[in-house]
This record gives structure tokens, C-alpha cells and sequence, in this order.
């Protein structure tokens, strides 16, 4: 038997064997492709898995990775010292560039070609060429050989420093994707990532349409309606070719030859400078020449950023109404309109993000975190509860007196007022002159009590938590670092030094005051992953803007704005915060002269309009996800909201409405007995006699169409007794049946109850009939019942049916009469 298993194994062991050493190379390339699609997107793209040979493994080692990371932040810095003037006022660093540069030269190639081996550079589904990021990589390496050359022939002086060549460095700042492209991976299916990709595209592309329209749309306007802002005030004795400062108006001022605008002062005539000899670029760029100038005016005009302007000379050279009606209907369309629904549209495009990463991945994680004081707890029967959390769980060695002391509410007021008396005084403090930094006053002395106080309670609450206990707390982290700030800042040498930062930043313990502006400071800056991740790149986004226009307008003469890092960071700043960038961009347009002008002015709007439109909506939609609600909080919420509607909406007796105005104590209580076990309240026999009474009547009254009312009597003393006791109880089983949402005990209980009451006198009463579109259905005429009036509530009831005009169901009243009647226990 042996054999034969061992012979059974052997003989399937064979096709295995076989299979894998029959399969052609180009099956197990294509297993193995299929086992890279399978795995995420990598900051070097699925490189991990096709390194196959032991000689070039060190390129997906992870260090190597980081590596390289480090080195684009390297090669961006190296471009923003790279500049005529930063080497005129710090000749070294002209060599120091040159050395780094050489080092990532060389570090990059080899990856370059590590890369090409594994991959291949033309042939193969993963090859070289094939891959975007290797591509990118490929042109980064590419324009760090041309930069290197490039400043080899400038020390060698074969090149001017100042000359254009400069230009070619450009490209080198985007370089800087390198270091933060891992945080571009989507982790998303493929169809996911396309269907957002779809969506989001299509919207952003309407609504470029929608800006390109309107800006086109005024721009004709502004050609038909306007023209030229050439024509000056200057002085009579002006002429042809000597056009100087002093021959403008002071100030100037643009006028109207036709005298529909500003009419020149005495002694001036109104002139074109453009006909005198002055150039394009002198006059300047904004007007409405052209189309294409026309369209430039009207950006500039809807940033809202030197607006007026444009309006006032427009109105000086030209009819009032229609600059009043141009500017404000653009102000009102471009401004305001189109730029909220750039708005809106990110924060779209971004809820549907994140909308697919729920759907994908379930809901976001909770922003629960130790400075909570109340989280969600899943019990046994799937529900969820607020559960509050004790952050200051005693965990040292403090006496029981002062874990109590810590956790009062007492001492965290006294605390709080202390803060808050602090900031006064800090606030009282002036300049005294150049004779404060020797003598220490009141506020020196006020700062150390202060100090000294803010360090005991720290040392506190380390005592009682346990430094463990104590640190675990980001609130505990940020009053032990302001705890160890001002500490130092008392110490007489350091008073007056920048350690005074942290006395003032005690101001924002006085946050725990308002419990609402705590949790909204807390939605706001907790999740400080997107957030912090949003400032990264907008700092990213700005220095490399910085670094290409510093290569860009660095040779340029006459302009200072450019001529660093430092100073360009702080224009492109200034453009980034719309405060006065039309100046900056102005400024760079009659430097650069007319041929480079149209190619600069696109490159400002461009930059001006991302960081203006998209970026500030990425802002709001980050704010926005942060402000909203957490799902596992939405749904508690919804359920306590359908919980209290469904007890407004049933109307309860005036003899229990007493017992809403008690306040809710709910309690726990233990159930003895099963739900059959209950008593039925008793059920008055007055309201059976009426009730079946109005059953005992013919079935051919309901739901049958009747000539009259006098021709729809029925006889009922052709039915027999048992007839009308099989009817009654028929009646009463499906009313109650349809009303007790009980179990099955109980209502058969319930009815047993109910059906003792059958050889009660059965009182006949009048009937009434009332028509609508399903026929005539017989109704109890209330008035004439008979009722005994023993409870003030279904008076009240049986008087608004009297009343009332309406068509009412016979089963319908059978159910409310039931239902009101179980309901109540005694009247």
C-alpha cells in the first residue's frame, strides 16, 4: 500500500515538474507582469518587481530611494543659488554648485542606466521610453547635463553670465515632483480613478469654457466700446519727438479729444503720445488696442486687483455710462460669478474623492483622539454610544487628595483664570525706550510668578498621570512646551529675545473657556494630515514657481525683483496673495521688452489664476472635509432625530402631556415577566356596544354604490344570529390584527378580551352614508349614537368627526376607535 501512495505522489508530482520547466520565457513574463499590476504604484513606478539581477539591486533598496528623494531637494536648491548676483555677492557658491551638480549628475545617470537594464529602452511592455515617471526622469537627467556644461563655459568665461543661456536651468526646478511623487499614488482601482478623472474633467473643462467665454465676450466689448487709452493732457509747446515728464499734465491725466470725458485744463491740449513718438512699451500694455490686449485688460480688471483704475480713465476718455455699465457687469459676471463656480467645482471634484474612497475603503477613520472626552463605543447588539473617556486616568504616584485636586473642575478654572490674567498683563506691557533691556519692573516680576505657577502645575499633573500618562496628550505636549519656553525666557539674559513668543502664545489656552470653540478649533486643525499636507505643497508649489522665474528673469536688466531667490520668492508671493501683483507683472512686461511681453503676461495669468482659483478651493474643500461630521456621528444623529419625530407626531392625551415637561431619567429596569404575561386594560362597555353595533350592519352597505340614501336601507332582520356573530368576530380579529403591533401572545390575548363582550345588548343606530370616488361607505353619524360622554378626550375625538365634511372609511374609524380605545386605560 505503501508503494502505491508513494507511486500516486511521484506520478503527480511529474506534471508539475514538467509544467514549469516546459513553460516558454514568454509565459512566465507575462506571470510576471501580471504580479506587477497587481501591486501599487511605487514612487519609481513598478521598478521593485522587475529587479531581477543581483549586480543592480541597490536601486529599489528603500535608503536608496530616500536618497534620491533628498537629492531633487538638493538640485532645487542648487538652481535658486545659481544666479548672477548670488555669485556676485557670494563668489564661492559658484563653485559649491558646480560640485553638487556634479555629484547628482553622476548619481542620476546611474540610476538612469540602472534603470534601462532592468527595463529595456525601447522593446518589452515595461520598457524605458514606455513609463511617464521614467521619461520625467530622463529629461530631469537630461537638463542637469546641459546646466552643468552650461556653468562650466561660464567659469571659463566663454559665456556671459548675464546672457539668456540662463534659461535653459529652468527645467530643473520641477525636478521637485521627484521628492513628493509618492504621495501621488491613488489607491483606487484603475476604473475609479477614470470614472473621477471623467467627471471631474468634464466639469473643469465647462467651466474654462464658461471663463474663456466671458473673458472673450468683453474683450470684443471693450474693442467696440473703448479703443485706446493714448490720448494724454500735455502742454501746448509740445511737439513731435520731444516728449519728456515734464510735458504730461501733473498728474497725468487721460482726456478726450471729441469732449465726452475729462476736458484738459487751460494752457494743455488733449494729444495721442503714440502719434508724439512714444513706443508701445512706454505707454504701456493695458487697454483695448485688440483682441489680444483687450482680453489681458479685462483679466486684470476681474482680479479686482487695480480695477478702478482701468474704470477712471475709461471715463476720462470716453462717455461715463458706458464705463459704468462695462466694469460693473464684468465685476458682477467674471469676479463674483465665474470665480465661485471655479470654487465650487474643486470642492466638488474633491467630494467625490472622497466619496469613492468611502465607498472603496469603507468610512474615514475617527478623529478621536486623546484630547477627546468622548468616543464611540459598538455594544454587544450592534448599536453605537457615546461613551466618555477619562484622559486624566490617574496613572502616577500622587496622593489620592491630588488626582482629585487635578481633576476638579476648580482647579482647571483656577488655571484658566490665571491664563487669562496673564495675557492682560502681558498685554499692559509698552516700549519703555532703550532703557528697558537694564531694568527688569513690575511685568519681570509679574512674569516669573506667573511662570513659576504654570510650572508647578505642570510638575502636577506629571506627578499624577505619570510622564507617560502626562505626554500621551497633544494639549500636555503644547503646555510642556510652553512650560519649557517660558523658563527660559525669564532667565534675565534671554527676557528681551525672541523666547517672548512663547509667553504670548499662552493666549491660546484660553481656547479650553469655550467648549464649542474648542471642538471647532479641534475640526479645524486636528486632522492635521491634509491640511499640513495642502501647506506643503502650496510651499512646494511656490518655491519652485520661484525657482523658474528666478532662471527666467534673472539676466534681465533694470529689474531687481528677480535678481535672487529671496527676492523672487517674495514677488511670487506677492502675486500668490493678490496684493499688487499687476504691479510685479507690469513691471517684468516693460522690462522684457515688446517682443517677450505676450509670453510673459501669459505666464503671470496662468500662475495667477491656479494659485487664486484652484489652490483657494483646495483650501475650502479641505476646511469643509474637516468640518464635516463623521459618519458614525451622522447616523447617531439621524436616529435620535427619527426618535423624536415619531414621538411628535402621535398626539398623546392631555392628562399625559403633563409628563413631558419632566426632565429624561431614563433607567434601566429588569423584566420579570414575559409580554403575555401583561394584563389587558379593561375596555369600557359603552364604547363595545357602539362599536359593535356599528359592525352589526349589512356587508352590502360597504363599499357598494347606492342610488340615495333613503333607497340603501338594509335589512337586517333577514341575518341570522350566527351570521352576525361570525361577522363581529371577523370584524374584530382583522381591527385588531391591523392595530396591536404586539407578538402573538398578546394580541390573541387581546382579542379573547375583546370577544367575551359579544352577548352585550347591541343598541342599533341610525346611519349616514357620504359619496366619493369609491363609492359609499357607511360612517356612525356621532350625533345621533348615543354615546355615553365619560372621557373628555374621545369627546373631543367624536366632535371633530361630527364636524368635519370629510369621507371617512369604515375600517378606518374601526381602527382609530380601537386603537384610542386599547390605549387608554380608564377615563
Amino acid at each position: 500500500m505503501l508503494i502505491h501512495i508513494v507511486k500516486i505522489k511521484y506520478d503527480l508530482c511529474i506534471p508539475i515538474h514538467s509544467l514549469y520547466s516546459t513553460a516558454s520565457p514568454s509565459m512566465l513574463k507575462r506571470k510576471q507582469s501580471s504580479r506587477v499590476e497587481a501591486q501599487a504604484m511605487t514612487d519609481f513606478g513598478p521598478d521593485e518587481t522587475l529587479a531581477d539581477s543581483t549586480d543592480i539591486l541597490w536601486i529599489n533598496k528603500p535608503w536608496v530611494h530616500s536618497l534620491l528623494r533628498a537629492c531633487a531637494i538638493i538640485s532645487v536648491i542648487s538652481v535658486c543659488m545659481n544666479t548672477p548676483k548670488t555669485f556676485e555677492h557670494y563668489p564661492p557658491l559658484q563653485y559649491v554648485t558646480f560640485t553638487l551638480d556634479t555629484l547628482l549628475m553622476f548619481l542620476y545617470t546611474a540610476e538612469m542606466i540602472a534603470k534601462m537594464h532592468i527595463r529595456g529602452i525601447i522593446k518589452g511592455d515595461n520598457s524605458y521610453v514606455k513609463d511617464r515617471w521614467c521619461m520625467f526622469d530622463g529629461f530631469m537627467v537630461f537638463f542637469l547635463w546641459v546646466s552643468l556644461v552650461l556653468q562650466v563655459f561660464e567659469i571659463a568665461e566663454l559665456v556671459d553670465q548675464m546672457s539668456p543661456w540662463g534659461m535653459l536651468r529652468i527645467p530643473r526646478a520641477l525636478i521637485m515632483i521627484r521628492a513628493f511623487r509618492i504621495y501621488f499614488r491613488f489607491e483606487l482601482p484603475r476604473s475609479r480613478i477614470t470614472n473621477i478623472l471623467k467627471r471631474s474633467g468634464e466639469q473643469i473643462w465647462s467651466v474654462s469654457i464658461f471663463l474663456l467665454f466671458f473673458l472673450l465676450l468683453y474683450g470684443i466689448l471693450g474693442v467696440q466700446m473703448f479703443g485706446t487709452f493714448n490720448f494724454h493732457c500735455v502742454t501746448n509747446d509740445t511737439t513731435k519727438g520731444n516728449v519728456t515728464w515734464n510735458s504730461l499734465a501733473i498728474p497725468d491725466t487721460h482726456c478726450s479729444p471729441a469732449g465726452e470725458g475729462y476736458l484738459c485744463p487751460v494752457g494743455f491740449k488733449c494729444v495721442d503720445l503714440e502719434e508724439l513718438g512714444l513706443s508701445r512699451q512706454e505707454l504701456g500694455y493695458s487697454g483695448f488696442n485688440e483682441l489680444g490686449t483687450s482680453i489681458f485688460t479685462v483679466y486684470e480688471a476681474a482680479s479686482q486687483e487695480g480695477w478702478v483704475f482701468l474704470m477712471y480713465r475709461a471715463i476720462d476718455s470716453f462717455p461715463r455710462w458706458r464705463s459704468y455699465f462695462y466694469f460693473i457687469t464684468l465685476i458682477f459676471f467674471l469676479a463674483w460669478l465665474v470665480k465661485n463656480v471655479f470654487i465650487a467645482v474643486i470642492i466638488e471634484t474633491f467630494a467625490e474623492i472622497r466619496v469613492q474612497f468611502q465607498q472603496m475603503w469603507g468610512s474615514r477613520s475617527s478623529t478621536t483622539s486623546t484630547a477627546t472626552t468622548q468616543m464611540f463605543h459598538e455594544d454587544s447588539a450592534g448599536g453605537w454610544q457615546l461613551v466618555a473617556v477619562d484622559v486624566n486616568k490617574p496613572h502616577g504616584r500622587a496622593p489620592a487628595c491630588l488626582q482629585q485636586l487635578m481633576r476638579s473642575s476648580v482647579f482647571h478654572m483656577f488655571i484658566l483664570t490665571m491664563v487669562a490674567v496673564d495675557v492682560i498683563v502681558a498685554a499692559s506691557n509698552y516700549y519703555k525706550g532703550e532703557h528697558q533691556t537694564s531694568n527688569y519692573d513690575e511685568f519681570y516680576l509679574a512674569e516669573v510668578a506667573f511662570t513659576v505657577l504654570f510650572d508647578l502645575e505642570a510638575m502636577l499633573k506629571v506627578w499624577c498621570l505619570g510622564f507617560t500618562g502626562y505626554i500621551i496628550s497633544s494639549l500636555h505636549k503644547f503646555e510642556l512646551l510652553l512650560v519649557v519656553g517660558t523658563t527660559l525666557h525669564i532667565y534675565p539674559y534671554l527676557y528681551h529675545s525672541q523666547f517672548t513668543y512663547f509667553q504670548v502664545l499662552r493666549v491660546v489656552r484660553l481656547i479650553k473657556i469655550s467648549p464649542a470653540l474648542e471642538d471647532f478649533v479641534y475640526k479645524i486643525f486636528g486632522p492635521g494630515k491634509k491640511l499640513g499636507s495642502l501647506v506643503v505643497f502650496t510651499a512646494s508649489l511656490l518655491i519652485v514657481m520661484s525657482a523658474i522665474s528666478l532662471q527666467m528673469f534673472c539676466f534681465v536688466e533694470e529689474l531687481d525683483r528677480f535678481t535672487t531667490f529671496p527676492r523672487a520668492f517674495m514677488s511670487m508671493f506677492q502675486i500668490l496673495t493678490q496684493e499688487g501683483w499687476v504691479d510685479v507683472m507690469d513691471q517684468t512686461l516693460v522690462a522684457v521688452g515688446q517682443m517677450w511681453a505676450p509670453v510673459v503676461a501669459i505666464y503671470f495669468i496662468l500662475y495667477h489664476l491656479f494659485a487664486t482659483l484652484i489652490l483657494l478651493s483646495l483650501f475650502v474643500a479641505v476646511i469643509l472635509d474637516n468640518l464635516e461630521l463623521d459618519e458614525d456621528l451622522k447616523k447617531l444623529k439621524q436616529l435620535k432625530q427619527s426618535e423624536a419625530n415619531a414621538d411628535t407626531k402621535e398626539k398623546l392625551p392631555l392628562r399625559l402631556r403633563i409628563f413631558e415637561k419632566f426632565p429624561n431619567r431614563p433607567q434601566m429596569v429588569k423584566i420579570s415577566k414575559l409580554p403575555s404575561d401583561f394584563t389587558v386594560p379593561r375596555i369600557r362597555e359603552s364604547f363595545m356596544k357602539q362599536f359593535i353595533d356599528r359592525q352589526q350592519q349589512d356587508t352590502s352597505c360597504l363599499f357598494r354604490r347606492l342610488p340615495s340614501a333613503s333607497s340603501s336601507s338594509c335589512d337586517h332582520s333577514k341575518r341570522s344570529a350566527i351570521e352576525d356573530n361570525k361577522y363581529i368576530d371577523q370584524k374584530l380579529r382583522r381591527s385588531i390584527f391591523s392595530i396591536r403591533a404586539r407578538n402573538l401572545l398578546e394580541k390573541e390575548t387581546t382579542i379573547n378580551k375583546i370577544l367575551r363582550l359579544k352577548g352585550t345588548k347591541i343598541k342599533h343606530s341610525q346611519r349616514s352614508y357620504c359619496p366619493n370616488s369609491y363609492g359609499w361607505h357607511c360612517i356612525p353619524n356621532i350625533s345621533q349614537t348615543g354615546y355615553d360622554s365619560k372621557c373628555d378626550d374621545i369627546d373631543f375625538l367624536f366632535s371633530t368627526w361630527n364636524r368635519s365634511n370629510d369621507c371617512l372609511d369604515v375600517s378606518s374609524v374601526v381602527c382609530v376607535y380601537t386603537l384610542w380605545e386599547l390605549r387608554v386605560i380608564s377615563c
